[in-house]
């Protein structure tokens, strides 16, 4: 096995990220595993890290959360045990760039990694661990870190809200996309999303049962989803995009002005406004594996998550695959910081680094 790799690298806070060779980390220590990584997924996250410099301690920096790979060394321990070299898996990141995805090898934790079945591709894989990590947190944890529903991993779980409606902010997003489909597993009768009507039918075939426009003004897409015929009782709302003065908006306009309504938003900042909660709920939550109460769902979802992409009741995101490998990284990222990116996953190959 090699001892170096291509790895995309950003040199100084700040600065720019430029394709390096680097050592390949490791070895796996106690409940580790080292992934030859095989596809890696863009997030906002990328971006906002380069020109913030917020969360990375040490340069030069690796980052990439969204990985897919093969497994070639196996450390010690229970959880690491239940894993081979050859393994076909998925993970997301911490922000340690050993662990990170924009290189040829990352370092993986092997309690949050998922075995990936065959009629899975590496790059859909890529397109699921962060964003289905964050779906399953905001709707599953306890308020105030989630909306509280019982998971349908557990159970009695499996179809439980049936005749509830849940509202998604955001569903052509990749973490809209998510919870979409982890409330038709949760047996909701109404998945209602906002997003580009561009979008309706893709977002029905993973089970949004009502699509409405996401330019509406805020009062025409209240009196929208009040004509939806049947419409119980709206009590939850899930804000994938984290626009406090838009989408979070919505959101909490939408549910009836009751102590039982909970708002979640992808944004840990809501707790710190000031806003006209009347009455409702709110919870503003992040899905980073170390924030208390997360480990254990998400190790929850990861149990589960083979089968149902087995099954094909998970499936991953739509997906673009970048030019250039590492390279074209770069140019991925400013796209996705310009919003020129609607309903799909950007995705790169390390392998496929000149």
């Amino acid at each position: 096995m090699p001892t170096s790799q291509k790895a995309l690298v950003l040199q100084q806070k700040q600065g720019d990220f430029t394709v390096a060779t680097i050592p390949i980390p490791g070895p796996p220590g106690k409940e580790e595993l080292l992934v030859k990584v095989k596809a890696v997924a863009l997030n906002p996250a990328d971006w906002l890290i380069q020109r913030t410099g917020l969360l990375v301690e040490k340069y030069p920096a690796v980052l990439g959360f969204d990985i897919s790979g093969e497994v070639v060394k196996v450390g010690e321990g229970e959880f690491a045990s239940k894993f081979k070299e050859g393994d076909r898996v998925a993970f997301a990141a911490i922000v340690q760039s050993e662990y990170s995805g924009f290189q040829q090898h990352a370092l993986a934790h092997a309690d949050t990694t998922c075995i990936i079945p065959q009629n899975v591709s590496y790059d859909e894989a890529s397109t699921l661990p962060v964003v289905l990590s964050t779906a399953y947190v905001g709707l599953y944890a306890e308020h105030p870190r989630g909306l509280g529903l019982k998971p349908f991993t557990a159970p009695g779980g499996t179809g439980a809200y049936a005749g509830q409606a849940l509202l998604i902010i955001g569903g052509s997003s990749s973490v809209g996309h998510s919870v979409i489909q982890l409330a038709k597993l949760s047996g909701f009768s109404h998945i209602i999303t906002s997003a580009s009507l561009k979008h309706t039918e893709y977002l029905k075939s993973f089970g949004a049962t009502h699509v409405l426009n996401r330019n509406l003004p805020l009062d025409a897409f209240l009196a929208a989803l009040m004509e939806i015929e049947g419409l119980p009782k709206l009590e939850y709302a899930y804000d994938a995009i984290g626009e406090l003065e838009s989408s979070f908006r919505y959101a909490l306009e939408a549910v009836v002005p009751s102590s039982s309504s909970i708002v979640v938003t992808v944004n840990p900042r809501v707790e710190h406004r000031t806003l006209e909660l009347k009455g409702r709920r709110v919870s503003g939550f992040t899905a980073e594996k170390n924030s208390e109460g997360n480990a254990g769902l998400i190790m929850d979802l990861f149990g589960a998550l083979p089968g149902l992409l087995e099954k094909g009741l998970v499936k991953g995101h739509r997906f673009e695959v970048l030019p250039r490998g590492l390279a074209g990284i770069p140019d991925g990222l400013a796209r996705l910081e310009r919003k020129e990116i609607s309903g799909l996953k950007l995705v790169a190959r390390p392998d496929e680094t000149a």
